[in-house]
């Protein structure tokens, strides 16, 4: 899935129709964020980067549906406790695809 197609996907998820742009500045922010905090929270990057696996799909969208048009008055918004249990099924297999042990 190109970057078009991912920034597609997740116009459809917020219910911006695909010719609307106003967003895709942010919406493009909030995608290299998940990618980011996917890396950093121990997913091999090309793993993060990739858009042919559903659970990292599945990821960007819960991160972009909750953050997209989040002010920044102070309060704190939280992700759902689906991502973290996506994120740590994406972790799990991740470092079996990779070789990683657990030892």
């Amino acid at each position: 899935m190109s970057c078009e197609n991912i920034l597609e996907t997740m116009k459809k998820a917020l219910l911006i129709p695909a010719t609307e742009h106003y967003a895709d500045d942010e919406i493009l922010i909030h995608i290299a964020s998940c990618r980011q905090l996917l890396v950093s929270a121990g997913i091999p990057s090309e793993i993060a980067e990739s858009d042919d696996n559903p659970l990292v799909t599945a990821l960007i969208t819960i991160f972009v549906k909750t953050n997209f048009g989040f002010k920044s008055d102070g309060t704190v918004k939280e992700l759902p406790k689906s991502f973290d249990v996506l994120l740590r099924q994406l972790c799990l297999t991740s470092s079996e695809v990779s070789g990683g042990s657990s030892s």
